[in-house]
């Protein structure tokens, strides 16, 4: 393997930043180490045989590049579980778009992409709209309250459970078990939780295997449904059902309600660029675009090298890990101009915040349909949306969001 672009000393100073904002508490903002980075070793292996890459000419290529897939690179951190435990996971997250490689993963996409399509998603915008006012209204009335709870999940939760067709009644439960069974797949989730989190996707798992016997008896109007009638073109087995049920559930439960903090947290540190939503709401759509670009909710997306392929310059082998960092590619200099100023009027063409290649982002365009229906509710329908006191990150620097974002609104 060669590394054309930096000294040995540098990078190991580069590795040194890198992961010093990976195992940092989340209140460490990353953006001075991707402007290091951007600067100074914009391509770099780490001493263990991992490739970073922070440009958006490496990010968007790499991310399309077939040679690169999924492999052990979204588990390595499970390997102090029990069998009894990591086995019933593995079994399932193998048989998940998010990790499984083509053919397998065509199939399952094939199954429910027309839900997640734009033309499909468009469908929900009153139902969105209506469950956005309902819930802005409720934090009205209480002043200081937290966003994330009172709005963010909830609205991603209806949205899912909704397209899915999960029972109002079973909503809570579900929340709270995707929030941790999500954590198993994050690298900075602490050895000891993990356990805990294992159990909370395996329980997950089990309801949806239930619900979806349930679907069989009684079909109704929603996705699930749609998952378990009979198809004549190679149809999902049991595995590969509950699987895909989960984590469309998990998405909608975690993805899109940070996208929906980071959002609002931004405008929030920017009341100028709300200013400007609120004196034009048909800037909204392409504030959306920036916001997910300035923040987004997931900064890093690994690959595994499925051969032996050439990325950036550096010759790789099989099994060898590429993370491209997509939060500092989304900021990168050479591709947006004052890429760490929050700009609604920006328009310079599409960012990295749902990724690229056949692993893009399911949810690129229901998240961006809650976040604009959310935004052009807050600006038409409140005369004062202001910090309601000082916010705080969720843990862990991959899956970016936040835990509390206090919100205060005026009617």
């Amino acid at each position: 393997m060669t590394a054309p672009h930096v000294p040995a000393d540098l990078r190991e100073h580069a590795e040194e930043r890198f992961f010093g904002i990976i195992n940092n508490p989340p209140d460490i903002e990353p953006h001075d180490t991707y402007r290091w980075l951007h600067a100074n070793a914009p391509a770099f292996v780490t001493g263990s045989g991992m490739l970073i890459l922070t440009r958006f000419a490496d990010v968007e290529p790499a991310l399309r590049r077939r040679e690169l897939g999924r492999g052990k690179e979204s588990v390595l951190n499970l390997t102090s579980l029990p069998p009894e435990l990591i086995e019933p996971v593995m079994t399932r997250w193998k048989r998940t778009m998010v990790y499984a490689n083509p053919p397998l993963h065509t199939r399952i996409r094939r199954r429910v992409a027309y839900a997640f399509g734009p033309h499909f998603v468009e469908t929900l915008r009153d139902r969105v709209r209506a469950r956005a006012r309902e819930l802005l209204d409720g934090l009205a009335d209480t002043p200081g309250g937290n966003f994330m709870d009172l709005v963010a999940y909830p609205l991603g939760t209806t949205v899912l459970g909704d397209l899915l067709g999960v029972p109002h009644a079973d909503r809570d439960r579900i929340m709270a078990l995707a929030l941790d069974a999500m954590k198993i797949f994050d690298p900075q989730t602490a050895a000891a939780e993990l356990p805990a989190c294992a159990r909370a996707e395996i329980e997950q798992a089990e309801y949806f295997g239930a619900l979806l016997a349930e679907r069989r008896r009684e079909p109704r109007d929603d996705l699930l449904s749609r998952l378990v009638a009979p198809a004549d073109d190679d149809p999902l087995d049991e595995i590969e059902l509950v699987a895909t049920a989960a984590n469309l559930m998990n998405a909608g439960i975690d993805t899109a309600p940070n996208l929906l903090g980071n959002a609002l947290y931004a405008l929030l540190e920017e009341p100028g660029q709300l200013a400007l939503l609120r004196e034009d709401p048909g800037r909204i759509p392409r504030a959306v675009d920036e916001l997910a670009r300035f923040d987004p909710p997931l900064n890093l997306n690994p690959r595994t090298a499925l051969e032996p392929c050439t990325v950036a310059g550096f010759d790789l082998e099989p099994d060898q890990i590429v993370v491209s960092v997509q939060g500092a590619a989304n900021r990168d200099p050479r591709r947006f101009s004052d890429p760490d100023r929050l700009n609604v009027l920006r328009d310079e063409g599409p960012s990295l915040a749902f990724g690229g290649g056949i692993h893009s982002c399911l949810g690129a365009h229901v998240g961006p349909l809650e976040v604009r229906e959310l935004l052009a509710e807050l600006v038409t329908g409140f005369r004062a949306v202001e910090p309601g006191g000082p916010a705080r990150r969720r843990p862990g620097h991959n899956l970016r969001g936040f835990a509390d974002v206090p919100l205060t609104l005026r009617r």
